[in-house]
């Protein structure tokens, strides 16, 4: 029986499987001995041939391949062709492999050079014998030099692949070029003579402005000069001139690369706040350029202990930002038109952009084939060359800028010092016939007057007090242009500061219907610390500006602790119905157009300054109010004054306010308040006048009565006659009128209608209080030390003075005293006088001919110690009150200095201190060095 069916090698599907197989295994072995790469044929002498492009890289992630791994299939197959004469891999860690096929064609056998460049840490692998493997290149085939290059033999005819291992340095980079052994020599000199030359430019630079730096002063230069040494490192390190032996398997030249630059951008910086002086600012310039100064210096040391990866990373970025932030620094410096912004801007961009290039070449970002160290280098020295030139303009303009300065300070000083000059001796002669009128009128006031004459002698004693303290102030604020930080710290009285401030402006606030209130409260120390003098002359000033340019109406000084809460800091507050919107436009358009009273603001703002002080002023629904504030410590330690007022009479006693303005009774009534009296305030007389009535009928009349002058509908003088007229007030009532100086009623008028005191506005509150004492019997008592203390009739007194008019007042005035005095009319004559004869007191003026006063006083004392003499006080009695004048007096050996005129108590103090035995003034006369104002 015949069968259908064939056997199974006739089937046509093992057929197909049977070819299958042996077409894979055909391709296996394919796969096993995988194709180079396409081959850089020589057909003639290469120069300096740029072979990358014909080569092939593979990155070995876990650096565990080896050459027999990665000439052989499957890992030969996973090599990728290059693109680019230079190829840039950014930031690589692991080894990295790059093969390439060379063919030689060339007629005969040559020994060829093959260089690799941007990478010297580099391992070459030539055919072993045999053709089958691969081995090491003998170490003689590395030719000496920058960067690594070996010598290849290549047969002619034969196609020869070589593999490379490199080690990237935190960044991969790598160029390979052939060329004949003797053209790469060449070559390799041609390129390090640049880079030698080069090099040679920047240390000349860097020594120049180290130079520099020596001589002109400056930390621009010497930031200039380690920016430059750095720049010269990093492009050495990246041009790959350290030695090969010190780079192959190390990380020597990642490790020193980071942290220079790091360093390069501290220095940039900080040659960009000291060109400009930005540490005088405070803008983004100057913020910025500290954090690139401060950063990078502290980030330094932390790139020699981070994976190279990450300190490559952010080295290269960081050096890519800072210069972008430098160009923008640099524009906006031109745009501000800074002195040398245009040329910084220009040096930014000659160092910068290079800069750039740089960080993102070899982050992989930018690809480019340039020399990029010599780059570097060369727009590094145009950029040093440029800032050089541009730091001997600014060195040449700020010298001229010093010389002119200092031509204007000489002139400025020179100008002050002969207007102080004159203003002294202006007002050396100003208060010596000043001293005339008011020693004569003194004494005249002493003498047998009637009311009409010694109306007029106070007229003339008030005036002429008031003209001395004009002087006295004009003379303190010459002092204070030459040194305002001389600040004189002294005992003071508030209230008497305020007061003698106050009293200039009293005539002229009556003639514009102001009405000048004070008020000090109660919080303020009795005495503080602090520069009279100064201080009296922000008041003047502030005072009369705002009287000047003031309305009808109220102008309150009110001074108090600062609500701060700062204990030794005093307020002094400018306010009242005076002060109107149309008063303060009018004291603004002053200020527009140099008018006195602006010219007062900036004296008075001046002096707050030097005391420590801040002034200002503001605008709200209240009205305009000027203050300042200056700190004024309490003064724990200074004696009460001889004259003391028993508060203690006032507690309890009953005080009856009447004045119309609020303001008035406000101030009034927070006083007594004080004093523990009870107060009831009346803004009408009538109102008045019936509650001294319904007090009276309940047996609880008022003690005193505080009225004012001026009041509508019924003055003070009508209240007063009205109240000693009506039947039902019996009980007798102290009656004090307030008045203005003008309106003041005469002290017959006063004593006819029943007042007992007549004081003027604005009255202190010490010295209320101190009358209101007096008044109800229980007046201060004057300290035994002063009851009629009148010195000794048999002292032997000599006066030195050359003015006869100034004798002739102090003759007088010891007359009173019952003391004569020798009088010598020059120092010369003084000097002898005190020879030949002893006197217990001498009172020596500074200015006289022949012999001043300073040179008269040094003679005495020279005599005194050659003959051992006990020291005689020596007054100085002079017009000067200058701080200098005073420091002269004491260095010449006076023991004390008193300005002329001179008032009869303070004379008579000042001999009783020097002449009493039991003092010690009179123990250690030349201690005592006192001003006695």
């Amino acid at each position: 029986m015949q069968s259908n069916q064939t056997t199974w090698w006739n089937r046509p599907e093992p057929l197909a499987l049977v070819l299958m197989i042996v077409l894979l295994c055909l391709s296996g072995m394919a796969r096993a001995t995988a194709e180079p790469p396409p081959p850089f044929i020589i057909h003639s002498l290469p120069n300096d041939a740029r072979i990358t492009i014909y080569s092939e890289y593979l990155k070995d992630s876990d650096a565990s391949l080896t050459i027999q791994q990665v000439s052989r299939a499957p890992i030969a197959s996973q090599f990728q062709p290059a693109t680019r004469y230079v190829e840039r891999l950014g930031i690589q860690q692991n080894p990295w492999w790059v093969r390439l096929a060379i063919k030689n064609e060339y007629r005969e056998q040559q020994t060829y050079s093959l260089q690799l460049r941007g990478n010297p840490n580099a391992t070459l692998y030539v055919p072993a014998p045999g053709g089958r493997s691969y081995q090491p290149a003998e170490p003689d085939a590395r030719i000496p030099g920058r960067g690594a290059s070996y010598r290849v033999h290549l047969p002619v005819g034969e196609e020869q692949l070589f593999y490379l291992q490199l080690q990237p340095q935190g960044y991969l980079t790598y160029g390979l070029s052939l060329s004949t052994l003797n053209e790469h020599l060449t070559a390799q000199r041609h390129q390090d003579n640049v880079y030698m030359l080069l090099t040679g430019a920047l240390l000349i630079l860097i020594f120049y402005n180290l130079i520099a730096a020596v001589m002109r002063g400056g930390k621009t230069y010497y930031y200039h000069a380690g920016f430059l040494l750095c720049i010269t490192l990093i492009s050495l390190l990246l041009a790959d001139f350290l030695p090969h032996e010190l780079t192959d398997g190390n990380q020597l030249q990642s490790r020193l690369l980071f942290p220079l630059m790091l360093v390069a951008m501290t220095a940039a910086a900080g040659i960009t706040r000291s060109y400009f002086r930005l540490q005088n600012n405070n803008d983004w310039l100057n913020r910025t350029t500290r954090l690139l100064l401060i950063a990078p210096l502290i980030s330094a040391p932390l790139t020699l202990f981070l994976p190279v990866t990450i300190t490559a990373y952010l080295c290269f970025a960081a050096v890519s930002s800072a210069a972008v932030i430098l160009i923008a620094m640099g524009y906006t410096t031109w745009n501000r038109e800074q002195n040398g912004g245009g040329l910084f801007f220009i040096t930014t961009l000659f160092l910068a952009l290079p800069a750039i290039i740089l960080g993102l070449a070899y982050l992989g970002i930018l690809q480019t084939s340039a020399e990029l160290p010599q780059w570097l280098m060369a727009s590094t020295v145009i950029q040093a060359l440029t800032l050089g030139i541009g730091l001997r303009i600014r060195v040449a303009h700020q010298a001229q800028l010093r010389i002119e300065q200092q031509r204007s300070q000489a002139i400025a000083e020179t100008v002050d010092s002969t207007r102080r000059e004159t203003l002294a001796r202006i007002g050396h002669d100003i208060r010596t016939p000043l001293s005339g009128i008011l020693g004569m009128s003194e004494i005249l006031a002493d003498t047998p007057l009637t009311p009409n004459q010694r109306e007029c002698v106070g007229a003339i004693q008030h005036a002429g007090d008031n003209l001395l303290r004009i002087i006295n102030d004009v003379l303190e604020n010459s002092q204070l242009s030459n040194d305002s930080s001389d600040v004189n710290q002294a005992s003071l009285d508030v209230h008497d500061l305020l007061m003698e401030a106050i009293d200039l402006f009293k005539e002229r606030a009556e003639e514009k219907q102001i009405e000048l209130i004070t008020h000090v409260h109660t919080n303020v120390p009795g005495r503080v610390l602090g520069d009279a003098g100064r201080l009296r002359q922000v008041l003047t000033n502030l005072t009369g500006a705002l009287i000047r340019h003031g309305t009808p109406g109220e102008l309150i000084v009110d001074v108090s602790l600062e609500p701060t809460g700062q204990a030794d800091r005093v307020r002094f507050g400018f306010s009242g119905s005076t002060l109107s919107e149309e008063a303060l436009n009018r004291l603004q358009a002053s200020q527009r157009q140099n008018e006195s009273s602006h010219l007062s603001l900036v004296i008075a703002e001046q002096l707050v300054e030097s005391l420590h002080g801040r002034m200002g002023n503001l605008q709200d629904q209240r009205g305009t109010h000027y203050w300042f504030v200056v700190p004024l410590p309490a003064d724990h330690s200074s004696q009460p004054k001889t004259v003391k007022v028993d508060t203690a009479c006032l507690e309890g006693r009953s005080l009856l306010v009447v004045d119309d303005s609020s303001t008035v009774t406000r101030v009034l009534r927070h006083h007594a308040l004080s004093w523990g009296m009870r107060v009831t305030a009346c803004h009408d007389p009538r109102e008045a006048l019936a509650s001294l009535r319904t007090q009276a009928n309940i047996n609880e009349p008022f003690d005193i009565v505080v009225l004012d002058q001026q009041m509508p509908g019924m003055d003070g003088m009508q209240l007063a006659a009205r109240i000693h007229e009506d039947p039902v007030i019996i009980h007798p009532t102290v009656l004090v009128m307030l008045t203005g100086i003008q309106q003041a009623p005469s002290s017959t008028q006063a004593r006819n209608v029943g007042i007992h005191r007549v004081l003027s506005k604005p009255v202190s509150a010490p010295r209320l209080r101190q009358v209101l004492a007096e008044e109800l019997g229980h007046g201060a008592q004057p300290s035994p030390e002063t009851v009629n203390a009148k010195p000794s009739p048999d002292l032997r007194i000599l006066v030195a003075e050359d003015h006869y008019l100034s004798q002739k007042v102090i003759r007088g005035m010891l007359g009173k005293l019952g003391l004569k005095a020798d009088i010598a009319s020059d120092g010369q004559e003084a000097l002898t006088l005190a020879e030949k004869s002893r006197y217990d007191l001498i009172l020596m003026d500074c200015e006289m001919p022949e012999m001043d006063g300073f040179e008269a006083t040094r003679r005495i004392r020279q005599h005194e110690q050659r003959h051992a003499l006990p020291a005689t006080p020596i007054v100085a009695l002079t017009a000067h009150i200058l701080k200098e004048h005073k420091d002269r007096s004491f260095a010449a050996g006076m023991n004390a200095h008193l300005p002329k005129p001179v008032e009869l108590n303070t004379l008579r103090e000042t001999i009783l201190r020097f002449t009493n035995s039991d003092s010690a003034d009179a123990d250690s006369p030349l201690a005592s060095g006192e001003v006695l104002d």
